[in-house]
Parts: structure tokens; sequence; C-alpha cells
């Protein structure tokens, strides 16, 4: 009977420790780390744009295509170029230029803006930055 009585006690803290537990976590905002990432590159953008007048896009940084297609953007001051893959498997090369935050792509690349990290376009594709 004891036995029985100590193992109910038992579970009864666990149960009011574990209640306790998801109160505490119901206070902190969810996806706290990927606003704060959000935030960083927002910042780190704006920061480009006022030295250099154009987000930049080129280096070592990595963008996955509306198909989840990794590709590289290569950048000479605002004159941007990078290869993708049509849907036969051949990489066609594509050029166009950054004014601040915005990106113009030759046809038939709708207008596209940098948004932290993702580069959103007109027709509601986008580029998502991965590294």
């Amino acid at each position: 009977m004891a036995r029985v009585l100590a193992a109910m006690l038992m579970a009864l803290a666990f149960v009011r420790a574990a209640a306790l537990d998801t109160e505490e976590s119901e206070d902190r905002p969810h996806g706290a780390r990927r606003r704060a990432r959000e935030r960083a590159l927002k910042s780190e953008t704006d920061l480009d744009i006022a030295k250099t007048g154009c987000a930049q896009l080129g280096g070592d940084k990595w963008f996955a295509d509306a198909h989840g297609e990794l590709f590289q953007v290569k950048q000479d001051h605002c004159t941007i170029t990078f290869g993708l893959k049509t849907k036969s498997g051949e990489t066609v090369e594509k050029s166009g230029i950054v004014r601040g935050a915005k990106v113009f792509v030759e046809p038939p690349f709708p207008e596209g803006e940098v948004l932290g990290a993702a580069v959103r376009f007109a027709n509601g594709a986008a580029w998502e930055r991965k590294w």
C-alpha cells in the first residue's frame, strides 16, 4: 500500500513539474533565433547599401532558387552574374544590376528586392540565402 501511495505521489509531482515547465516556456517568443538572424542580415544589408550603394549578393553567399537548386552570385560592384539550371539540366548564365535593395535581372526575370536573408521577386518567387 505504501509503495502504491509513493508511486502516485511521484507521478503527481512529475505532472506538476511538467505543468510549471510549459508555463515558463510559453512566455518565451517562438522563433527568436530566426528573427534575430533576420535582423542581423537586414542590418548587414543596410550597412552594405550605405557603404557601396547596393546590396552585396556575391562573395561566399549561396542561395537556393525557387526549385531548391543552389547557386552562387558573382558580383562586381553593383553588377551581378549567376548561373541557373533549366529543366533540361543545362546552366544558363544571367546578368543584372543591384540598385540599393532592388535587383534587376535581364528578362524574363521580374524586379526583385533584397529582404534580409532572401531576394523576393514581384511574381512571388524567391531566392533564399543558405550560407
